[in-house]
């Protein structure tokens, strides 16, 4: 008998405890959606003393240390949850998210790779992968798991951006356009995603739709100048110079520390031939940004237009410094080094040039003709004869490009 009654007075205490914590546990889950991070982690704790080994406790407790900004704590209490349960996959998604905030990237994606195997339904968990995935430069993988997102989310209008966004970096704009349609059908008062819809409908030739867009956006929000600087982007596309250069003073004259309009007008000048007005634009662009390699690169193209090699040489250097792949700029910096007659180092800029990007004729050329100038006659002819198959290969393409149109 003391036996039994033994056994039943310790199911009567489990019973008690386990009431206790469903109630503790109810009381977190409302500080916690009243915004008390510090009374619901408090009550977790109270509820995790009860319970040791639940890894919901631990990574409740893990979510609002991350909330407080206690950061490296939570990370231990989502690990401990794992530990706790290896399948509990909101304590793999929350540790991910913790390391990707923590800019370990590495860790943090096989994370969030687990919370999807383990709950492939859940739209957060496909769609924080994807932006990893995505800002770590693996779109292409993010591709499906934003389309999974969007599937279990149709109506989420971030996740349509976010797949507008990935479609643009995969150079398909049509698909682009579409997602971005989607973002506006959703929320038309959303400018960006507006904006990004005209850029699209410009990229696939809807130039007059595309403004339209702007326009639309202007309308809502006269302030907004993405939209200004992307009407004067479509003008100076359709060699529309003097509504290119209007757009973009405009855009200047509501900033005029606005670095880009700075340099596009600048574009818009030298397309104009006013190459000292558009000298002035893009010093005064690198003078606000002096990280803009394109302006560098243009500021050269100017200098090189005027024959001031020393400078376009100077400013291809400059731009080549702030991107080291930049095949345009060794280029101009060969071109402008043969102008000088440093045949040398031209060579070198060229040789460069055709490394970084051997579909372009020009920079063939333009070495045949240093190796001629050095004697070498059958190199010169190689180069010149690798010049015309390339071009003639680029030609071809762009020929089977307009039959498809």
């Amino acid at each position: 008998m003391r036996s039994l009654r033994i056994i039943v007075v310790s199911l009567a205490a489990i019973c008690l405890a386990r009431a206790d914590v469903k109630e503790i546990e109810s009381k977190a889950a409302q500080l916690k959606a009243n915004g008390d991070a510090a009374g619901a982690l408090a009550a977790y704790e109270e509820a995790a003393a009860l319970e040791p080994k639940s890894a919901h406790f631990q990574d409740e407790i893990g979510f609002l240390l991350a909330v407080l900004k206690r950061s490296d704590e939570a990370m231990e209490h989502f690990k401990h949850a794992i530990e706790l349960d290896p399948q509990y996959a909101p304590a793999h998604y929350h540790l991910g998210v913790a390391l990707w905030l923590g800019h370990k990237p590495d860790a943090s994606i096989p994370e969030l790779r687990r919370a999807v195997e383990l709950d492939a339904d859940n739209a957060a968990y496909q769609s924080r992968l994807s932006e990893a995935l995505d800002n770590t430069g693996h779109v292409d993988e993010a591709l499906p798991h934003l389309k999974a997102a969007i599937n279990l989310e149709p109506q989420n209008r971030s996740t349509w951006k976010m797949l507008g966004a990935a479609l643009e970096k995969t150079r398909d704009p049509v698909g682009a356009l579409d997602a971005y349609q989607h973002a506006v059908d959703l929320d038309p008062s959303d400018t960006a995603a507006r904006n990004s819809l005209g850029m699209m409908m410009v990229a696939t030739r809807r130039p007059a739709e595309g403004i339209a867009e702007f326009e639309t956006v202007l309308a809502a929000d006269p302030a907004n100048t993405t939209a200004r600087m992307n009407i004067g982007f479509v003008h100076l596309e359709k060699r529309e110079l003097d509504q290119a250069i209007a757009s973009f003073r405009d855009v200047i004259a509501r900033d005029p520390n606005h670095a880009a309009a700075h340099y596009n007008l600048g574009v818009a000048l030298k397309d104009k031939d006013d190459i000292d007005a558009a000298k002035s634009e893009f010093t005064r662009a690198l003078a606000l940004d002096p990280t803009m390699a394109e302006a560098h690169y243009m500021l050269g193209i100017a200098h090189w237009q005027s024959g001031e090699f020393d400078d376009a040489a100077k400013e291809m250097r400059a731009a080549i410094a702030q991107r080291p792949d930049y095949a345009e700029a060794y280029f101009m910096l060969g071109t402008a080094l043969k102008q000088k007659g440093e045949l040398a180092p031209a060579e070198e800029a060229l040789r460069t040039a055709i490394k970084l990007d051997p579909d372009n004729p020009g920079p063939y050329n333009t070495l045949a003709q240093i190796l001629r100038q050095k004697g070498d006659i059958a190199g010169s002819k190689k180069m010149f004869a690798e010049g015309a198959r390339v071009k003639q290969t680029k030609e071809a393409e762009l020929g089977t490009m307009l039959q498809r149109k």
